[in-house]
């Protein structure tokens, strides 16, 4: 039997460890050598391997249970081309591997689906992992929702707490506290606030890139809310142009935030202040997918999802399915897509999902969250 390569490609989140360990759990006995990139893709096109093959079960435990991609390591690359997957081939064969598993967000999907195709005797599974959600079919259909998401919506949740505290004792000089979310052209996260505020009891704005306002109808809506509560929590996708942030890019053509000139946060906390309402910013940045609660473990069913997606990847390409999108399905279960049908799989909130012009999300995304939580 051929060997197996695992790879971790784009950001990480709280439970990307989870699917490697459920891929190593179920390798774990058979007569094949588990390989990863160090790290991910560029390291394998410097032929430079980490064997995994021989962590022992709690090892295999262990790691499910912690955040972030420090086991193996991950990385961003552009797609390859027809020289590098040459020697990516090469590379493999001296390995005897045939069989990969990519684990990561839109981009890796992209590249396995291209490397799937250039080529055809390599078995491909690609595992999603994204906490900004999304990966999928625009009309929810087919993928209900990215492993991670789970997770970071609950981390988002003790920060709520932890900046309502804040807000509440300050309000005197800090009218305004300034949250970032990730999201790049997505409000998942952002709109996921009002999950932890359903009875709409607190002082908030959403704002969400699929609903985009000026400043100007930001500020009108923030002054209501400034005048009957004296205070504003307002959270914000990090992909909500308010102003030239000054990109930076990465290897794969996608902004980076984090690294870039300025924030929509900052831009956003300058025009209040210019218009003489003082604010302050709050960007957690990465904490929002490797953030741990101090004596708690990560949440069980994203835990579970994520190891039994691993699971599912592995038995596949030992039955030599390839080719395909392993995901969890709308009705919750643990299936594979080929990967000729996905297509466009890069998603943005419908707009029955918004609450357009009320900086808010509607009751429909209310009722999808209450579905990804409890599936």
């Amino acid at each position: 039997m051929s060997n197996f390569l695992i790879l971790m490609s784009g950001g990480t989140t709280p439970v990307i460890n989870s699917t490697l360990s459920g891929i190593l759990k179920v390798l774990k006995n058979k007569k094949v050598k588990v390989f990863s990139g160090k790290p991910g893709i560029s390291g394998v096109l410097e032929n430079n391997f980490l064997d995994i093959s021989n962590f022992n079960l709690n090892k295999i435990k262990s790691i499910g249970l912690v955040p972030g991609s420090h086991y193996i390591g991950t990385t961003r690359v552009k797609i390859l081309n027809s020289i590098e997957i040459d020697k990516f081939k090469n590379i493999l064969k001296k390995k005897n591997i045939t069989n990969i598993i990519n684990i990561g967000g839109n981009g890796t999907l992209k590249q396995s689906k291209h490397l799937a195709k250039k080529l055809p005797n390599l078995n491909f599974i690609s595992c999603p992992k994204t906490v900004d959600n999304d990966l999928g079919d625009k009309t929810f259909e087919k993928i209900l929702f990215n492993p991670g998401f789970i997770s970071c919506v609950e981390i988002w949740k003790f920060f709520l707490d932890m900046i309502n505290i804040e807000n509440i004792g300050a309000c005197s000089h800090d009218k305004i506290i300034i949250s970032q979310t990730f999201g790049r052209d997505t409000g998942f996260i952002c709109g996921s606030i009002r999950y932890w505020d359903k009875k709409k009891k607190l002082p908030i704005m959403l704002l969400l890139p699929e609903d985009k306002k000026s400043f100007n109808q930001i500020l009108k809506h923030a002054k209501k809310i400034l005048k009957k509560n004296g205070r504003l929590m307002i959270f914000m996708s990090e992909g909500y142009n308010l102003g030239n942030i000054k990109p930076k890019f990465d290897k794969s053509g996608q902004i980076m935030y984090g690294s870039s000139g300025s924030t929509s946060c900052q831009i956003l906390n300058n025009l209040f202040m210019k218009n003489g309402i003082q604010s302050r910013i709050f960007n957690p940045t990465i904490l929002q997918r490797v953030f741990r609660f101090r004596g708690e473990t990560l949440n069980k069913k994203d835990i579970n999802v994520s190891f039994r997606l691993g699971q599912k990847a592995a038995n596949s390409l030992l039955k030599m399915k390839k080719s395909a999108l392993v995901t969890v399905l709308n009705d919750g279960k643990i299936d594979l897509i080929d990967y000729k049908y996905c297509k466009n799989f890069s998603r943005k909130m419908p707009s029955k999902f918004l609450k357009k012009n009320k900086f808010d999300v509607s009751k429909h995304y209310i009722k999808y969250l209450d579905q990804v939580f409890q599936k």
